[in-house]
């Protein structure tokens, strides 16, 4: 499972849902560590989703392969005499929409007789008054789902290659602020001295210190590892004396730990048979329990880091 989580809804009235947006918006943050801002919850009137989700293939509705980027569908089933949207949306549902779906109405029964008319399975029903718990509860199966180890592998490995993208920008807005190539040469001294693979080509590098750029750096892939990244963020806060959000002390090693080791383990570590805190059994990977509180510790750990280094980023900018 990816770090964002997003919701797309379809209601004809948007501010009939503000309220419950905006806790559904809190829930996953707080309670899953996910990211779902504002954009992440899409909005639709029914027209609007048929215009940009579905199209008519030899006179069959089918729906768009960007319905795949939602975790949950919202639908207000719409019961009233003027337009049966729930009707159109089951058409849909058939040909190929797999994300879980919530229909909910001030007619619960109504919504549920007509699904059981078309014998669809999968399918999640509300009345309006507990719409908010349902779909918290909803969010809470789509979750247990799919979080399994190899999502957690696959979210942290894609997450910090997000992160070194961002720490890549930093460190090319840093090094242009600090003079003499002293960042360059920290980091290819730094690379030099980790290890005997690339030994040879940071001093090849450091003999041609005055050409040498961090792009040319970053494009050898796998020369700049992550690890190096973070040490090179680290030195730009201390030559540049950035002390907020954090300073070098209180960013390179607590990333190394809290992100990076964690990346290593679960890349390169086999699961094994252990115990969580609380001493009940659970899968380990390299004494990291896989339980679903440390899932969410894992993503809101991530989800800290991607702030900070955007508020890096944006003193820089300043």
């Amino acid at each position: 499972m990816k770090l964002k989580y997003k919701i797309l809804w379809i209601e004809d009235e948007p501010d009939s849902i503000e309220r419950p947006k905006s806790q559904i918006q809190r829930y996953l943050e707080d309670d899953y560590g996910f990211e779902c801002n504002d954009e992440d919850i899409v909005i639709k009137d029914y027209d609007e989703f048929d215009d940009e989700y579905v199209y008519e293939e030899q006179g069959q509705k089918r729906v768009k392969d960007s319905i795949k980027d939602f975790d949950l569908l919202l639908v207000d089933f719409n019961l009233g005499a003027k337009e049966q949207t729930g009707d159109k949306l089951i058409e849909v549902i058939r040909e190929g929409i797999y994300s879980e779906i919530l229909f909910y109405s001030s007619e619960l029964q109504s919504i549920n007789e007509k699904l059981n008319n078309h014998f669809i399975d999968g399918v999640f029903t509300s009345d309006r008054e507990h719409l908010e718990d349902k779909i918290k509860k909803l969010i809470k199966v789509t979750i247990k789902k799919v979080q399994d180890v190899n999502n957690l592998r696959g979210l942290i490995m894609a997450e910090v290659a997000e992160l070194d993208i961002i720490k890549e920008e930093i460190i090319l807005k840093a090094s242009s602020k600090i003079t003499n190539k002293e960042l360059e040469k920290y980091t290819l001294k730094n690379i030099k001295s980790s290890g005997e693979s690339n030994h040879k080509k940071a001093q090849q590098h450091l003999n041609n210190i005055d050409t040498i750029t961090f792009a040319s750096l970053f494009e050898q892939i796998g020369f700049v590892d992550s690890n190096k990244k973070a040490r090179t963020l680290g030195e730009a806060l201390d030559k540049l004396n950035i002390t907020e959000p954090v300073t070098k002390d209180t960013f390179t090693k607590p990333y190394i730990d809290n992100i990076l080791d964690k990346r290593n383990k679960l890349a390169h570590i086999k699961e094994c048979d252990g115990l969580d805190e609380e001493g009940n059994s659970c899968k380990v990977i390299g004494g990291i329990p896989f339980t679903e509180k440390k899932c969410i510790e894992i993503r809101k750990e991530i989800k800290q880091y991607k702030k900070i280094l955007e508020e890096i980023k944006q003193k820089l900018d300043e």
